[in-house]
Order: C-alpha cells, then structure tokens, then sequence
C-alpha cells in the first residue's frame, strides 16, 4: 500500500466520477474506479482503501448491498464509505445509516462540503491505523474488543478455549448476563450503562482469576449484555452451579456496594454452566459452542421463570395502582428556561418496574399494556389536579391504539384538558400501526379544538414515523434518542437531525431532542437549531413540581448550569 491514501469512486456515470476527482485532488489521493457495484465490491475488497464514494443506483449491485457487503465482514469493516446519490430523504437517509454507511453526499455537489466531508473520514481513518499499530493490539483485535468493558469477545479467544480444552480434555462453561439491562440503560442512559457494564466485567474478571486457573473470560458480543467464562475443571472439586450461583451473588453484593443510588432490585443476573468433555471425533468449535448454547439455555429457562413472576407482579401493580408519576423537565434550546414537562410513569420504587420503559415494554410483551395505560393517566390526571399549572406544558404519552379502545374514556380526558386550554401535548408513540389516518386525524381535531397540541414521539425512528408527520401534521416532533445518541461523531445523524429540524419548520412545528446525556449531544442538537431539549444531562425525572422557572432552573444539574 502506498503512503498516499486510496479513494475508490464508484459511479456508472463518467462526468460524475471525473467532478469528484477533481473535488478531491487537494487531498492527495490514489483514485481508483469502478462503474458498477460488483466491480466496486471487488476492487474495495482486494486494494481495501481508505474511503468508497458509491453511487447508490448502480448497474448489478445498488450501492446501499455493496455498502452492507463491505461493513458486515471483518477485513473492510473498517473501510470508510460515503454514499453518493440524487435521493436525499430522509429514509434514504435511515437506509444509509442501516447499512453502515459513514456518510452521505447528495447531488449536486457543493465542492467544499465534498472536501470537508471526505477529509475527515480519511483523517479519522488515519487515527484508527495509527491506534491499531500500537505494539499488542492490531486492526482485527480493534474489531473483536468489546470497548465498553474492554474484554475480548468470544470470537477472539475461541482458539484459547480449544486449545484449553484439548490440553485438559475438559472445561467448564460459565454464562453470566445481566438482569434488567434494557431498564438500566433505559433510565440511566447508555453512557452510565457502559460505566455498569465496565464495573461488571472488573468484578467478572477478579472473581474468576481467584476461583479458577488459566481462565479466559469473554464478552458475548460487541456492545452486549452478558459474559462467558471458560475455565478448567480438573480440580475443581464443586458443582458447576453452586460455583456458578456464588459468582452471581458476588456480582450482587458488589455492584450494589459500588452503585449505592441506584435502585437495588434493578441488580441482578442470570446465571448458568456447564461441563464440555473433549471428543475428537467432533469439530473443536462445535463442542465449544454447543457448550456456550447449553450454558446459555440455562438461563434462558430462567428468565421464563422471572417472565412468570414479573408478569404475576405487574398484574398486581395494576391492580392496586401501585404507580408513580413524575416530571422531566423540557427546556429551551436557545436560553434554557423551561418550557413544560414530559409526564412519566414509574412503577414502584422496589419492584422490578421503577423505570418507564421497562414497564410498558414488558405491559405490551404481557398483553397488559390497554389495563396499564388507563390507569397511568388516571393517576397522571389526579397528580396534575394537585399542582399549578402556571405558563407551562405537559406531554401526556398515549398510545395511538389506545384511541380505537371503545372502554378508552377519551372524552373524559377531553374534558379536563379543556379546563386547561393550552397547557396540554398528547405525545403520541406508534408502536402498533394507525390503519386509517384520515379517521385518526379526526379524533385528533377534536382535541386540537380544545387547544390541545399534538407531538409525535420517536420522530426519525422509520418511515411509519414520518407517514404519521405528513398525515397528522403534529405541532412537535421529538427527535428519537437514538439519533441523539453520538450525534455530535455522526454526520449522517447530523443530517437527519437537520432535515427533520426543517420539516419541522415547513409544517410549524416545534422539535425536541429526546434523550440528551452528554455535552457534545447537547451542544450539537443546539448547533443544528433544535428547539427544545430533555435528558438526564438536563436534568432527571423529579416527583414534585417546583412554583416557577427561576426554582425549576436551579434544580437542574451542575452541568447544564455550566454550559448555560
């Protein structure tokens, strides 16, 4: 490879691919040339440069299969790609981010936005070689490391593992995965959960160093939930799952001690192990994965158990209204007062249904969410009748189903809502289609006659989402948290974040950035002109109401102070 870096530019058009060489000269690159997608593909995968430009209408292969091609295999994962094309929407969009794509030009091309783009995936490529010549850790380890925790996933120490086996002609099988992740990371937000699960893997590893020899712990997958220890068992004189259940109350007793704020029951994991024997006559890798799946159906019949119990739990707090509600506050972008808030339902502050989404996720899983949502606003309603109102508004979350439920006393809800006139948003989520738009639109005219506003959660998430924009035409989009999650390191996201911002704009709509937790996110969805902003950088769901902005305000956290 030379020192100069190598572009491949892929377009069937000739006057397409010379503009954009000629955009890119001042990078000092190598160009090489495809016309099609299966010539892309292989030329991508035999001269592996550092950035494709691909067409995305392509003869043989679209750019969006050779893009997918390209980032789901180890070797040119790593391999930047752009994609070029005269689509511009936003689900064309969301299909370049579902395939990997790093980027996204549309035509006709501005000259130093091509520039600028390009250059900083190069110089980020440049970074990432540079990193992964450092002595000990190479471009493929990079791929099989597992960054929140640091540990090597099972990929990598497979060949360790066997030869383990083979030396000892037999090994113990330990799996290990964590309770309530989606709860945790739910309501903490991902860049705590990765604090969590770092804090997980250094308690894993301490613990299996004391208990076994020459141990090789694991984590499942990238960015996953669970672990695998592997070590030797000749010598060990306990049951598997005795050793196996000391290491989960272990794990218990530490993470609770080193996360003390943190609800105590949302702690908690699903163990289980296993014993492989060596038999030549099978493929080595079989016996080791045949292993991780018994160890692993272990678990997986006891998280029917907990499903069971979880369910028995819920129906109960339903039926005593054992629920909470609560207030995040929604700020404004350009000054930081606040502007409403979201109106939340928590389950009780010792079950397993403290956090929201874990809650209505598991109420919809259960066949229980019409029962839960009813009494939600039942208890939400007689919360609002308790505080002042004041200036404010209040996003009241609704399923969209739940208007088709004949026993939904929607005009009751109507009615106090209109005592109220321009305090309430009905924020509406759309997990279940809405099959007939034009007749859905109607029930929501009736409350917009009442000066009740209407939000669409999730907005960026799909294209039902922005089927319900252009049918409904709500007057705020909240943008998706997963597009607020790394913005800031994201230009596809960025751009998405733009276009939604302007959509909004053309039908005068307001935007808020859901889900906001660091100060890169926050100062990004304030750079691309979103208007209002919520998330636990922000500030966290609070049980009471203060009397004015000015006390809202300083209840917020330290940080958003600073940068305020």
């Amino acid at each position: 490879m030379t020192e100069r870096p190598v572009v491949l530019i892929a377009d069937d058009n000739d006057d397409v691919a010379m503009l954009l060489k000629s955009y890119l000269r001042p990078l000092d690159c190598d160009f090489i040339t495809a016309r099609d997608g299966d010539e892309a593909l292989a030329l991508a995968q035999s001269r592996l440069p550092e950035l494709v430009l691909l067409d995305v209408m392509m003869p043989k292969r679209s750019g969006w299969e050779v893009c997918q091609a390209l980032k789901g295999v180890q070797r040119t994962a790593c391999i930047a790609v752009v994609l070029v094309t005269g689509r511009g929407e936003v689900k064309d969009r969301l299909t370049g981010l579902q395939v990997g794509a790093d980027d996204y030009l549309v035509k006709p091309f501005n000259r130093d936005e091509v520039v600028k783009r390009c250059k900083a995936l190069l110089d980020r490529n440049h970074a990432k070689t540079t990193e992964a010549a450092t002595p000990g850790r190479g471009a493929l380890e990079n791929l099989l490391i597992d960054r929140a925790t640091g540990l090597p996933t099972v990929a990598m120490q497979l060949d360790r593992v066997k030869e383990m086996l083979i030396e000892q002609g037999e090994i113990g099988i330990v799996f290990i995965d964590i309770e309530q992740y989606e709860s945790i990371e739910a309501e903490y937000g991902w860049a705590f959960f990765d604090e969590f699960l770092r804090r997980v893997a250094e308690v894993v590893t301490a613990e299996t160093k004391k208990r076994f020899q020459n141990a090789s712990i694991a984590a499942h997958r990238v960015a996953g939930s669970s672990f695998f220890v592997f070590f030797q068992t000749r010598g060990v004189d306990h049951a598997l799952e005795s050793t196996a259940n000391e290491l989960r109350e272990t794990l218990v007793t530490a993470l609770r001690q080193q996360f003390p704020k943190m609800s105590q029951e949302q702690i908690g994991f699903f163990v289980g192990a296993t014993r492989v024997e060596y038999r030549p006559q099978i493929r080595l890798e079989r016996q080791v994965y045949f292993g991780m799946q018994v160890a692993a159906d272990a678990v997986r019949d006891a998280e029917v158990q907990r499903k069971k119990q979880l369910t028995r739990e819920l129906r109960d707090i339903i039926r005593r209204k054992r629920i909470t509600t609560l207030f995040q506050p929604i700020t404004r972008a350009k000054d930081g007062t606040v502007f409403g808030y979201e109106v939340l339902t928590r389950g009780p502050a010792h079950s397993s249904f403290r956090n929201s989404d874990m809650l209505f996720s598991f109420a919809r899983e259960a066949k229980l969410a019409w029962a839960l949502e009813a009494i939600a606003l039942e208890v939400a309603l007689k919360r609002l009748r308790e505080v002042d109102l004041l200036d404010r508004k209040f996003l009241i979350n609704l399923e969209a189903e739940m208007f088709s439920q004949s026993e939904f006393r929607i005009h009751e809800v109507s009615a106090y809502f209109a005592e109220h006139r321009g305090h309430f948003v009905l924020e509406l989520t759309e997990r279940a289609a809405i099959e007939d738009y034009a007749v859905f639109r109607k029930v929501l005219d009736e409350f917009r006659g009442k000066d009740i506003e209407v939000a669409i959660d999730d907005a960026g998430s799909g294209y039902a989402s922005l089927e319900a924009i252009a049918a409904l035409a709500p007057d705020y989009l909240k943008v998706t948290k997963s597009l607020v999650s790394t913005l800031a390191a994201e230009p596809i996201k960025q751009d998405l974040v733009k276009m939604l911002v302007e959509l909004a704009g053309k039908i005068g709509a307001k935007t808020i950035a859901e889900g906001i937790e660091t100060v890169e996110e926050y100062e990004t969805c304030r750079e691309l002109g979103i208007d209002l902003m919520q998330g636990y950088y922000i500030a966290h769901p609070q049980e009471q109401l203060r009397s004015g902005d000015a006390e809202v305000a300083r209840s917020l956290s330290g940080q958003y102070a600073a940068v305020r």
